[in-house]
């Protein structure tokens, strides 16, 4: 109980990114007091607002002077119990923070709340955030999100002035007076609050005009069709301004529930005949269309009856609010927490819970622990109570899926359409569900968010930047902007997406193989080290032989950029470059910037995060002609998936294209030889004694090279077989080394003279040759090459890699230039 009860009260406040946090509760105490006064004064206080804002003026005063003076009262409290804080273990400032936001959500959290009539729903406009961001801010947006500071003026859908609400929004606009942001409109999960996008709120308030939909969870619940006309009301009361010359767009973004009813939304909006608005675009987020594909409907009423056992003063006061004297929670807390801890979090997200929650315990006694843990579980009771869950899930979502999942209807939804889906979703089938809904809606893209869970908009996701980099184009960037170049357009990713690439990805490799990098000077002469790689104003071209599988391309890419901050971008195999599974792909597929997570099983998404493009002569013309640096293989394929006896012999072509390519733009040309690949692995059939395998494998296998685009422009698709070896890998890599040999200088080749680039291109590819001799020699010299368990025996105890043959081992390059 002690460990699960916190890991389960955690799991129902969207979890992991805020594990990292244990600020003191004053750093955050003014926003709840100010929800406190909002939602004490709108007890007493409706603020209706006619065409006149006196009213709503007299009202905001009023509010200042109760929240000044809650805000003293409660400093006061602050420093009259610093020593009683001290005592509360992080798991109650915990739970208590996750209270407060759930009221903000409620009460605040926007400068702006509609009050829809007779339906129990609001709608909050959160303004752009003008405070400076901190450190402790961007980290924890959940807890310390600036639209948790706003203080809502409150208005009553019956009697709003659009007129004087839009003034009032474009003073709240950071660019006035420009042409005014597309609305976007968010619609929670079954919470009806929206929990789980909160991080996100800051960013699309800075970018949209942001609006979020909140259902109250005290009054009579809606049905299904009436939240649907609900949103459906907002949207042509919000957009009817007679002074708008061009239709106001809107977006909407669905969470969950939200998922399935912004379709329905998107459906009814559709047939609407106006030109005050224009759907511009819907994002669904781990939608609810696949409800009926799960158990929910069988297993929620179990959990809601719960409530029977408990007598009605257990749940709620004289006045109808929570009581919060039970000191125990209820049978539908625990039960619904343990479901909720069992459902929601991710691999990630469980991690860094149960971190959170030892780290915890360890500083907390038994009595702290638990009774943070009980008001863990209360929060399920008091956000969502059983009798509201239950309505929600059998009135709400079954009807939401037969109202949408019709195939006709859906097939008519002609609306840009983003999915968003995390991978490890256990709550509902999301990644089967991403496909359906892409084959199925007519523009439709999906964007996979690999290792995710239920709650995706963690920080893994910034869904401001998804929305402008989809094919929504919410900004009209993409329209009024060329096509993107993956040439001249692609950027290094940020440092510290390089960091985690090279320590998950190229570190581990490293760590086996212990890489040995040698450059040459201009005389021949060899050093340790990438010292003498030359780097000068001109394009560089390193041309290399391709080790068994191209497995060392990480290794040799993060060291270039390490050592001499050398942006090496490669020439990709078109399989490489579009993905194996390229002609089976029926859902178009939107990727996140910088795309990166330990699971990640494709290597090609970091090879083109990292620079590298499809190999064409274009493209490689164009790499030079932009003054980059290029990394080629002319061996391909045939080097890189090569058969038994051909370890490290090159499969060059004849033609001297890229020595006449890199004349023409006065590049250096620099030979790189590697070994290692071939020695860390045996090859147990190659792809000729594949071919010839029986039972129609071999046939299969043949058709599966023959449909594979050939990396040579000049040669036709079943020219080069491309087939893998089956190979077993040995226990301990061979240790790798990689030699950049003496490089040469075009600068006075003329690139129409065939004879000389021909004697250049034969010296490119001897000097090739003889660095991958050079170094079979000088290896073995080195106790430590091929001895996998003596090298790792001395990183073990040394903390280090080892030593490796002396550099008198390594003879001068004799290539002439």
């Amino acid at each position: 109980m002690k460990i699960f009860a916190p890991l389960a009260a955690a799991s129902l406040c969207v979890a992991s990114r805020v594990m990292a946090f244990s600020p003191p509760m004053h750093q955050h105490r003014r926003a709840a007091v100010l929800s406190s006064a909002v939602a004490k004064e709108t007890d007493t206080h409706i603020v209706e607002t006619p065409a006149s804002s006196t009213a709503t003026k007299d009202a905001a005063e009023r509010l200042d002077d109760i929240i000044d003076a809650r805000v003293e009262t409660e400093q006061e409290r602050t420093v009259s119990s610093t020593s009683q804080q001290s005592e509360e273990s992080t798991m109650e400032l915990f739970v208590t923070d996750m209270r407060s936001v759930y009221s903000d959500l409620e009460n605040g959290g926007g400068s702006i709340k509609v009050r829809m009539a007779n339906v129990g729903a609001s709608f909050t406009y959160v303004a752009p955030s003008l405070s400076s961001s901190s450190e402790e801010t961007n980290k924890n947006k959940q807890i310390f999100g600036g639209w948790r500071k706003q203080v809502p003026t409150l208005y009553d859908s019956t009697t709003i002035d659009w007129g004087e609400v839009h003034s009032d929004i474009v003073e709240t606009q950071p660019h006035s007076g420009a042409e005014a942001p597309p609305m976007l409109i968010y619609l929670p999960g079954l919470d009806g609050l929206g929990m789980s996008a909160t991080a996100q709120f800051d960013d699309l308030a800075s970018t949209f005009e942001l609006w979020r939909m909140t259902v109250d969870k005290s009054t009579a619940q809606p049905s299904f069709s009436q939240l649907v006309s609900t949103v459906v009301k907002f949207v042509k009361d919000s957009t009817n301004n007679a002074d708008a010359e061009t239709p106001r767009e809107v977006i909407l973004v669905g969470e969950s529930f939200g998922g399935l009813l912004t379709c329905a939304v998107a459906m009814a909006l559709k047939n609407v005949k106006s030109n005050k608005f224009s759907l511009k675009g819907m994002t669904l987020i781990n939608p609810a269309t696949s409800f009926d594909e799960t158990n929910w409907e069988q297993f929620v009423p179990l959990l809601t009856s719960l409530r029977y056992l408990e007598s009605q003063e257990d749940i709620v006061d004289s006045s109808g609010n929570f009581n919060f004297v039970n000191e125990l929670p209820t049978p539908y807390s625990v039960l619904g927490g343990m479901a909720l801890a069992a459902t929601i979090p991710d691999g990630n997200q469980f991690s860094s819970i149960l971190e959170f929650i030892l780290g915890t315990a360890k500083l907390s006694t038994n009595e702290q622990m638990l009774a943070a843990s009980a008001d863990g579980f209360r929060l399920l009771a008091e956000y969502l109570p059983a009798s509201v869950l239950e309505t929600r899930v059998l009135q709400w979502l079954p009807v939401g899926t037969s109202v949408v999942n019709n195939v006709e209807r859906l097939t008519k939804l002609d609306v840009p359409t983003l999915v968003i889906a995390g991978n490890d979703d256990n709550m509902l089938p999301t990644k089967e569900e991403a496909n359906r809904l892409g084959k199925l809606l007519p523009d439709c893209v999906k964007m996979e968010v690999s290792g995710a869970g239920h709650f995706v908009l963690d920080a893994r996701v910034n869904l401001t930047e998804v929305l402008i980099d989809s094919h929504i184009d919410p900004l009209d960037i993409q329209k009024n902007s060329p096509p993107y170049d993956p040439v001249r357009d692609w950027k290094l990713p940020p440092d510290d997406v390089v960091r985690a690439v090279v320590e998950k990805r190229v570190n581990p490799t490293k760590k086996r193989a212990s890489p040995v990098f040698f450059s040459t000077d201009a005389t021949g002469q060899r050093r340790l080290g990438l010292s003498l790689v030359p780097t000068n104003d001109r394009p560089l071209l390193i041309v290399g032989n391709h080790q068994l599988f191209g497995q060392d391309l990480g290794m040799i890419i993060s060291q270039l950029l390490e050592d001499r901050n050398i942006v090496a971008r490669g020439l990709a195999h078109p399989t490489v470059a579009e993905g194996l599974l390229r002609g089976e792909q029926e859902v178009r597929t939107q990727r996140r910037r910088y795309e990166f997570g330990e699971d990640v099983r494709f290597e090609g998404d970091l090879f083109q995060m990292f620079g590298a493009v499809k190999v064409s002569p274009r493209n490689f013309f164009r790499l030079l002609q932009t003054n980059q640096t290029a990394l080629l293989f002319p061996g391909g394929v045939k080097e890189a998936l090569h058969g038994k006896g051909d370890d490290y012999k090159l499969f060059w072509p004849e033609k001297t294209d890229f020595v006449r390519i890199a004349a023409k733009f006065n590049a250096t040309i620099v030979p790189l030889s590697a070994i290692g690949a071939a020695d860390s692995a045996d090859i147990v059939a190659d792809a000729n004694e594949l071919l010839n395998l029986p039972f129609g494998i071999g046939e299969n296998l043949s058709n599966f090279s023959k449909s594979t685009v050939s990396a040579r422009f000049d040669a036709k698709d079943d020219d080069e077989t491309f087939i893998p070896p089956l190979a077993v890998p040995k226990p301990f890599p061979a240790r790798h080394y990689f030699l950049f040999g003496r490089s040469f200088d075009t600068t006075l080749l003329d690139p129409n003279n065939k004879d000389e680039c021909q004697r250049i291109y034969r010296g490119v590819k001897n000097e090739v040759e003889e660095g991958i001799d050079a170094l079979l020699s000088a290896r073995k010299d080195d106790p430590y090459a091929l001895d996998g368990v003596k090298r790792s025996s001395y990183q073990r105890l040394f903390g280090k890699d080892p030593p490796t043959f002396p550099l008198s081992s390594l003879p001068k390059s004799s290539s002439s230039v």
